[in-house]
Order: structure tokens, then C-alpha cells, then sequence
């Protein structure tokens, strides 16, 4: 590896390990109560990581049964394949690694845990979503999209975070948990797809843009309601 490539990584491996500790220190600061403990934290940072592998191969399966990997040039292509391929996909795996392993554990105890492990795994996610890109920017947009990914992500994640705590602490019959559940994943599928199909179809960062702030001031919103909310006792 030349001198150039070394520096190009070793720039980005320190973009991407302090972003990522700073969106970390900032949705746990959220959960100001209780915090989660640190070895959580981590290991949902990695299993987002792992996520974005597993992401990353099941693009590669679609594209095997046929699915192409370029969203085409027609609103309509585009559209579709942000909806059923990126926004189906990211959080699709994402939301996995939560369901699966991270909302299994005896921390995940309260509401406002949604937001934090859903953003810790995200964080993760984004992190190896930059790395994929480190080569391919230069070093301001390369800072850029380091610092910025990990919070767009989460706050597609934090739709189904919160659904998810919602439907673990506060539903009262198993309909609702399930159903909670469900609708809240599909929302962030579609947010995310549409904050993606803006971006793709023509280039309107500034209405992307708006869906992010948008997203943010009803997380911090509702992080604020939630965070003194207890469980029900069923």
C-alpha cells in the first residue's frame, strides 16, 4: 500500500471512529436516568457493523435473482427501488440485529432504550457504510459524510426504536405489541426510502435535508416525553 493510500485510510478510520463516538456519546446522553451499560453500547455498535455486511450481501443476492443495482434514471425506477431494495434492506438488517439479539437482553428495560440501542446499532451500520466510501471521496466530502451518516441512519432506526419500546412497555394486549411493531418498522423503511429517493432522483439535498430535520426535532421531541415514562406491569 503506497504512502497516499495509507494516509487516505488512516484519515478515514479517524473520521469514522470519532464521528461514531460522538453520535454514540449523544443518544446516550438521552437516557440521562439510566444509562445503558458501555458494554451494550458496543456490542450494538458491532452488531450494526455486522448488519451493513450482511446488508451488503443481500444486495449482492438481489442482483443475482435479477434486481438491478442501479435505481435507473425514471422517478418511477427510482422510487421503487429505494422503497423495495435500500429502504427494505438497511433497515430490514438493521432492525434485526435489535429484534434478535439487542431488545432480548435484560437492558433493554425501559422506552427510551429504543432510541439508544437503535441508534447505537445504526451508528455501527453508517460506520461501515462510510468505510465502504473512503476511497472514493475526497477528504472534505469524505468528513462530511462521516459526520452526517450516522445520524441520518439513526434517525431512521429511532421510528422503529421507539416503536419497538412502545410495543414491549406500553402495549397491553399482544395485537398491539405485534402490530406496533410491524407499522413501525414499514415507517422507517418508507422514510428512508423517501429521504433516499429525493436525494437520487433529483438531487434535492435541500428537501432531504428538510426530511432529516424534520425526523430529528420529533426524536428529540418524543426522547424528551419518553425518557421519564415507565414500563407497564402486565
Amino acid at each position: 500500500m503506497s504512502w497516499d493510500n495509507l494516509i487516505i485510510w488512516g484519515r478515514g478510520f479517524g473520521f469514522i471512529a470519532g464521528a461514531g463516538l460522538f453520535w454514540l456519546q449523544y443518544f446516550d446522553l438521552k437516557d440521562y436516568l439510566n444509562p445503558e451499560p458501555r458494554r451494550m453500547l458496543i456490542l450494538s455498535y458491532f452488531l450494526g457493523a455486522v448488519a451493513a455486511g450482511v446488508g451488503l450481501a443481500l444486495y449482492r443476492l438481489f442482483e443475482f435473482f435479477g434486481v438491478p443495482d442501479d435505481p435507473g434514471n425514471t422517478p418511477i425506477s427510482i422510487l421503487l427501488y429505494c422503497f423495495f431494495v435500500v429502504g427494505l434492506i438497511e433497515e430490514g438488517v438493521k432492525f434485526a440485529a435489535a429484534r434478535l439479539i439487542v431488545f432480548r437482553t435484560i437492558h433493554f428495560d425501559e422506552p427510551i432504550d429504543g432510541l439508544v440501542y437503535s441508534s447505537a446499532i445504526a451508528i455501527g451500520f453508517a460506520s461501515i457504510e462510510s468505510l465502504i466510501y473512503t476511497p472514493l471521496l475526497s477528504w472534505p466530502y469524505q468528513l462530511a459524510r462521516d459526520v452526517t451518516a450516522p445520524l441520518t441512519h439513526s434517525l431512521f432506526s429511532s421510528i422503529w426504536g421507539f416503536g419497538c419500546a412502545y410495543a414491549f412497555f406500553r402495549s397491553r394486549t399482544r395485537i398491539q405489541k405485534i402490530s406496533w411493531q410491524i407499522f413501525s418498522v414499514l415507517a422507517a423503511m418508507a422514510a428512508h426510502a423517501i429521504y433516499d429517493f429525493f436525494l437520487l432522483s433529483q438531487n434535492a439535498t435541500y428537501v432531504a435535508s428538510l426530511v432529516a430535520l424534520v425526523l430529528w426535532a420529533l426524536l428529540i421531541s418524543r426522547a424528551r416525553s419518553i425518557v421519564h415514562l415507565r414500563p407497564i406491569v402486565h
